[in-house]
Formats: C-alpha cells, sequence, structure tokens
C-alpha cells in the first residue's frame, strides 16, 4: 500500500511540475555574461579594430542643408537615410536618386521621420513618423505606396516588422500602457503584449536612441539605453541573451528608483559613483559594438559573438601624439544602423576641421594628414561639401 502511495505521488508531482513549468524553458538558452573590465582599457589604434570599406559624400547635395543624419538602411545597393525631416535615396556612390519631403498630414505625408526598416512581408521600406503615429511604406524606387496608422507609434522612437505583427519602443514617453515595449498586429492594430515595464525613471530618463532592434538568425534582439541587457523578443515574451558586467562599476538596479531632477542628475549622480552604463549598441551577424559612458569618460568595446571575447578603447592612440587622437574619435562616434557585415557612422566636417584648425602650426600635422586620407578628404573639400559624411566601417576580427 506505501508502495502505490509512493508511486501515485512521484506521478502527481511529476504531472504537476510537466505543467506549471514553463512551456518557454525547455527551449531557454543560459543567457551569457560579457565581462567589461574598464580598468584594463586603454587608448587603441583606429585601425587594428576596424578597417574603413569606403566613406560617402552625398552627391549633388551641395544646395540641401543636411544637419543631422539619423539612420540609414542599405538595402539592394542603396541606401535610405533619414534626417531630421528628410528621406534621401541614394545609390552605392552616394549619388541622390531621390529626396523626400513632404511636410504635413496627408497621405505620404509626414512631421518627423525617426526610423526605417525592409518588411519582408511587404516587400516595402517602412519609415516611421512618430510625430503622425504613422508608418509609410515605399516600393525600392522611393515610390509611396500607402499608411498605416497606429496609436502605439505616437511617441515611439524604433519599430521592427515581424510577419504580420510590430514591434513598437517607445521609451519612458509613449503610450505602452507603462511598457518600454508593445507587440501590435499589423492586421487588427491590437496590442498583442508588452515587455519591460517602466519604473520610476519615467520621470528623468529622457535620451533615448532611434535604433533598438536587429533581427538575426530568426530572432529580434531588443536593447534600450542605460540598460546592462540585452534581450530577445517574441509573441511568448521576453527573454535575456546577454548581460553586460562592469564588476565594480556596475549600476545597480535600485539606483533607478532614486528621484532625479532630470538626465543630467542622473548622469551627474551616476559619475559620482563611479558607475558605468551602455548607451547604445550596433550589431552585426558576427559583432557588437557597445558605446559604454562612465562618468564623463567614453569607451568602444566590441564583443565577438561566437566567442565572447570583448576589445575596449579608451580613445584613440597615433604616432603622431596625444593631440591627434581626438581626430578618430570623430570616426566613430555617431552610429546611424548597422547590418549583418557594417557598422555605419554620420560624420559631421565641421567637427573635424574645428579640431584641425586646433592644430595649425603643429608640424606633424602635414604628415598626420598624408597618413589619414579620409579626414584629409574631409578638410581638403570642406569649402565645397559641408554635409555629413557616411562611414561604412567593417570590425576586425580578433
Amino acid at each position: 500500500m506505501k508502495k502505490c502511495l509512493y508511486i501515485l505521488l512521484v506521478i502527481i508531482v511529476s504531472f504537476l511540475f510537466v505543467n506549471c513549468s514553463s512551456p518557454d524553458k525547455k527551449d531557454t538558452i543560459e543567457p551569457k555574461s560579457i565581462l567589461l573590465n574598464l580598468e584594463d582599457a586603454n587608448p587603441e589604434r583606429f585601425e587594428s579594430i576596424f578597417t574603413i570599406e569606403e566613406m560617402i559624400s552625398i552627391v549633388e547635395s551641395e544646395n540641401i542643408s543636411i544637419k543631422q543624419i539619423k539612420r540609414i538602411l542599405s538595402r539592394e545597393n542603396n541606401y535610405w537615410l533619414l534626417s531630421s525631416n528628410k528621406i534621401f535615396l541614394l545609390d552605392a556612390s552616394g549619388k541622390m536618386l531621390d529626396s523626400i519631403s513632404r511636410l504635413g498630414d496627408g497621405p505620404g505625408e509626414f512631421q518627423s521621420v525617426d526610423d526605417i526598416r525592409w518588411n519582408d512581408e511587404s516587400n516595402f521600406i517602412e519609415v516611421l513618423d512618430k510625430n503622425s503615429g504613422k508608418l509609410l511604406r515605399f516600393n525600392s524606387k522611393g515610390e509611396f505606396q500607402n499608411e498605416w496608422k497606429n496609436p502605439y507609434l505616437y511617441l515611439a522612437t524604433s519599430f521592427i516588422p515581424k510577419g504580420d505583427d510590430y514591434f513598437i519602443y517607445g521609451g519612458v514617453f509613449f503610450n505602452g500602457d507603462g511598457d518600454r515595449t508593445v507587440l501590435v498586429s499589423g492586421k487588427t492594430g491590437e496590442k498583442k503584449r508588452g515587455f519591460s515595464k517602466i519604473g520610476n525613471e519615467r520621470s528623468f530618463l529622457s535620451v533615448l536612441n532611434n535604433d533598438t532592434f536587429y533581427a538575426n538568425d530568426g530572432e529580434i534582439e531588443f536593447f534600450y539605453s542605460d540598460n546592462d541587457t540585452l534581450y530577445t523578443l517574441s509573441e511568448q515574451g521576453l527573454n535575456v541573451k546577454y548581460i553586460i558586467d562592469f564588476g565594480k562599476f556596475q549600476t545597480p538596479s535600485e539606483f533607478f528608483d532614486r528621484s532625479f531632477e532630470n538626465i543630467m542628475d542622473f548622469r551627474n549622480q551616476a559619475a559620482a559613483n563611479d558607475y558605468a552604463s551602455v548607451f547604445s549598441i550596433q550589431p552585426t551577424d558576427n559583432h557588437f559594438f557597445l558605446f559604454v559612458i562612465q562618468g564623463s569618460k567614453f569607451y568602444t568595446a566590441i564583443v565577438d559573438r561566437n566567442t565572447n571575447e570583448v576589445r575596449i578603447a579608451k580613445g584613440w592612440s597615433t604616432e603622431f601624439g596625444s593631440d591627434f587622437s581626438g581626430l578618430s574619435s570623430y570616426l566613430a562616434y555617431t552610429p546611424i544602423g548597422s547590418d549583418s557585415q557594417f557598422l555605419y557612422f554620420s560624420i559631421d566636417p565641421y567637427s573635424i576641421k574645428s579640431e584641425i584648425d586646433k592644430l595649425n602650426g603643429n608640424p606633424s600635422l602635414s604628415e598626420f594628414l598624408k597618413i589619414n586620407q579620409y579626414i584629409n578628404r574631409i578638410y581638403q573639400d570642406f569649402d565645397k561639401y559641408e554635409n555629413p559624411y557616411i562611414l561604412k566601417i567593417r570590425i576586425n576580427d580578433f
């Protein structure tokens, strides 16, 4: 009798365990911890970490003032660029094929352009207009097709299509029902799920990125500013994929529960405690580019996805001395996108010229410009070209 009761108890416990466990647990992979030891960081040579594939100027844009490039999408040997209120379509050489500027509230018109994606389901380019709460859809030639309005797109900063649905990110501001990110049905427009609840940081965390999603090997990876975790998203939920470990410089989670006056107060108090955070991540299929902040110090970290190895640069070194190190930082300061192989950065020629002007009279300047052809080109062409350049970079294997 006792033996029968024991067997029955084992069956019941086994049944409860199977049924109470999350159905995702069987497929969940243990998150990887990536250690970023900032104390080991030293200045690196720019060319030891990156290979510049090309630097693209926007041909025939001399009469157009482009103060900022926010996002880039590489598609079918063309480039789509988003500025503050224009959409540019370039060919592979940078020649402008189209400039789309239709300010307004009507079909095909926009109030802002904030993110851009390729949709495999519709075969359309989709552009987010967060001020109007809609996606504008274009074919590969830049011809407007239709638009999709949704209340969750208001004040959103990033999105990515997944099948018939959309993941939409709005940080701490938009109407996500208390969530940073929502999954919305592209057919019904209804919210299907919310991710990453917003806490007290709603009152101060006002600096957000326009690029928080990356599609990799069938997964949607997700990251947001001042967080130490990279997730994957699905209709089933949110899973931790990578945890960034700063050791003694880690920002404790309870720090975000404090009351800060604004983002500057948050940054200043974080710096006073020597806390580090990842401000942005640009992935490729083989690497992560991380922009790390610790107080007033900035670091570039590269993570190899396959080996989990890390390289951290604390600024850039050059054989010409520390006076020239700042010039290389402007080459990889403003990321505007990435794809399977490359990172893309926007370069402000005014910053380059200003830095070089400070070096006038330095006996090493002419030799430096002779060796650094991309910086020299920006400087020499400044009088006839003042719009941003696009730098296409490959991360070197470790």
